[in-house]
């Protein structure tokens, strides 16, 4: 079958929850374009995220990633991997629920924790002392992705394949309930 994309499909969901790995064979899947967010703003900055942050702040971030991703989003229909923080501004958010398909990878913080806690190119993980730092940042965020049109459980017991797939057969299952005529918004 071959698939022709209406809009963007935009992953939302914490940093380390495999928006990109997942994002990327989502796109071979489906022979879309896929663009990670946080690299598209290290092409436009011609800077590491991490040196963003610390030579620009976090508003200097937040301020080019609002515009890349307005960009993105308006553009032709690709697969797209949000950074875990996109969805905290309320313009980008909007974005995300009203021009796209978004599709939260829904993995418990613990997780999470377990796959970035030693990765130190990521500044939110930087600022965190533990597990009960990152907890709280992602419940902050946790209503936010829930917002999204489907959610997905990324569990340790998955694959990344088998994660491309749950993706996939969501966003076809998707797909033809929207075709039947159901609004997808209901």
């Amino acid at each position: 079958m071959t698939y022709q994309l209406n809009q963007t499909i935009a992953l939302v969901g914490m940093m380390g929850s495999g928006k990109t790995v997942i994002g990327r064979g989502l796109a071979r899947k489906l022979n879309a374009s896929f663009i990670d967010l946080d690299q598209e703003i290290v092409k436009s900055a011609n800077l590491e995220i991490n040196e963003i942050f610390n030579t620009f702040g976090e508003e200097f971030f937040r301020e080019k990633e609002e515009r890349v991703l307005e960009r993105l989003i308006l553009g032709p229909p690709l697969v797209l991997a949000t950074g875990g923080g996109t969805v905290m501004s309320k313009k980008n958010l909007s974005l995300i629920l009203n021009e796209t398909l978004s599709i939260w990878l829904n993995s418990s913080p613990k997780i999470i924790w377990d796959r970035i806690k030693d990765k130190k190119n990521r500044p939110l993980v930087n600022n965190c002392r533990d597990f009960s730092d990152f907890n709280k940042i992602y419940k902050v965020r946790e209503k936010f992705y829930k917002m999204a049109n489907i959610s997905i459980l990324n569990d340790y017991d998955f694959t990344i394949d088998k994660m491309i797939e749950k993706v996939f057969e969501s966003f076809n299952n998707y797909e033809q309930i929207s075709y039947n005529g159901r609004d997808k918004n209901a």
